[in-house]
């Protein structure tokens, strides 16, 4: 279906007093009901819709990262075939690599590279804005490949990655990777 990108924010979070921050970057911070996903953020979170694009297929959000490309190809009939021939771990993973390089990315290859360094810096510039005025103590991120709705997807988030905002550049957001939460805070 499509890739979306989801946030998190504090629960108690006056969504009103984000809406000029908001509209002046472009992003929608609705709110989502996924019980799914609800059931494995804190407690104390909400979950919304970051971005007021259709879908973000073509984010350059985690552009870089292979790690969902990589564990496809681990899982192919191909390495089977090659563990069967007595390849070893490192042969194969720089197999993979090499096939990984070899491949034309997609989705992100009709955005030009003023395009995205313009989303990359927007996304650092509203994460940097939104915790200058407002007392967030964190805004996650989170980018999946949906194969059902927003409301309906059926995933776990691998893991959870804090980054201080003020270390956050365009690398680290080049390099997401899918279904873990990244957690930006304002703290060193």
């Amino acid at each position: 279906m499509c890739y979306y990108i989801t946030a998190t924010l504090p629960k108690g979070t006056k969504l009103d007093s984000l809406k000029p921050i908001l509209e002046k970057f472009g992003m929608d911070f609705s709110l989502l009901k996924n019980p799914n996903i609800t059931s494995q953020l804190r407690p104390n979170e909400i979950y919304l819709r970051a971005t007021k694009s259709y879908c973000d297929c073509n984010t350059t959000l985690g552009s870089r990262s292979i790690t969902p490309e990589y564990n496809k190809i681990l899982k192919s009939q191909k390495v089977r075939s090659l563990r069967k021939k007595q390849w070893t771990d490192e042969q194969i993973h720089l197999w993979i690599l090499e096939k990984i390089n070899n491949k034309k990315p997609k989705g992100h290859d009709n955005l030009t590279p003023i395009e995205k360094d313009i989303e990359i810096n927007n996304w650092i510039n509203f994460l940097t804005k939104v915790f200058d005025n407002n007392k967030l103590t964190r805004v996650g991120i989170l980018k999946h490949w949906y194969s059902k709705g927003l409301s309906n997807e059926d995933f776990l988030i691998k893991n959870t990655e804090r980054i201080s905002v003020k270390k956050l550049n365009s690398n680290i957001l080049l390099n997401l990777e899918d279904d873990v939460l990244y957690e930006f805070h304002p703290f060193s």
